[in-house]
């Protein structure tokens, strides 16, 4: 592979795991201005490490879109500029959003952009919630659905980054976790990408699946070190870096 095909396949790889990161960890929104005028905003809040900063700056770095801002304990990926919006919202298309709530998101948010809509409009809508229009065409995606996209590897990944967790307890025990609040189909997805026999939890709040089996977790570890995946990036990868060693140390005794 040439190196402008390397270029492409890693640009690819890193608007992949943006829209995964994005879904777990971010926010389309669509506000006003003393009802007067629409601001468009696309954002993403995470906790501040030296980790997760170096990770956003690679992101903006590769992609050219998003700001970095630095407050209160937060590294927040940014971009509120009408033009800039579009460069996201392009790699947004060429994908697709797998979380319903998030395509809801993006809809109302795309159709406000493209209309220019009126702010009487704006609030017209936001009274409907979930009976606007717009929403009629967006049905849940089942299990099998998601894992016949295309970018689900490289996605997930992005998603694990913002919902996953590799834990040691203190007792030596070590787990898989991940969560989202509206997303049962997403992670009945994840529990077949990794053949996880354990059953999703769920409460009013949260659905959560978590795993211990020692078979499964280096299955895991052998998807989120392959060479066909972008890796985890931020702090999520500091924290499996140390699951892997501490996992295959206690597989081997």
């Amino acid at each position: 592979m040439n190196t402008d095909s390397n270029n492409i396949h890693a640009v690819k790889a890193y608007e992949q795991f943006f829209v995964g990161l994005l879904e777990g960890d971010g926010s389309i929104q669509v506000n006003h201005w003393k009802k007067r005028s629409l601001q468009f905003r696309i954002i993403i809040k995470l906790k501040y490490t030296d980790a997760n900063y170096a990770m956003c700056a690679k992101i903006r770095q590769q992609l050219g879109i998003m700001n970095l801002h630095i407050r209160r304990g937060f590294v927040i990926m940014v971009e509120d500029h009408r033009v800039k919006l579009l460069n996201i919202m392009t790699i947004i298309d060429r994908y697709g959003l797998l979380l319903t709530h998030r395509r809801r998101q993006y809809a109302f948010f795309k159709y406000c952009y493209n209309n220019q809509i009126t702010y009487s409009e704006y609030a017209h809508i936001k009274d409907l919630k979930q009976l606007w229009f717009g929403f009629n065409c967006i049905n849940n995606y089942n299990s099998n659905q998601l894992l016949e996209f295309s970018h689900w590897p490289n996605w997930l990944i992005g998603f694990t980054e913002a919902e996953g967790c590799f834990c040691i307890r203190s007792n030596g025990q070590h787990s898989f976790s991940i969560s989202q609040q509206n997303g049962y189909e997403i992670l009945t997805a994840i529990k077949n990408t990794f053949k996880i026999p354990n059953k999703i939890r769920s409460t009013s709040r949260v659905h959560f699946l978590e795993t211990y089996a020692g078979a499964v977790l280096q299955s895991i570890c052998n998807f989120y070190s392959s060479p066909n995946v972008i890796g985890l990036l931020g702090e999520k990868q500091i924290q499996y870096r140390a699951f892997k060693v501490s996992l295959e140390k206690k597989l081997k005794n």
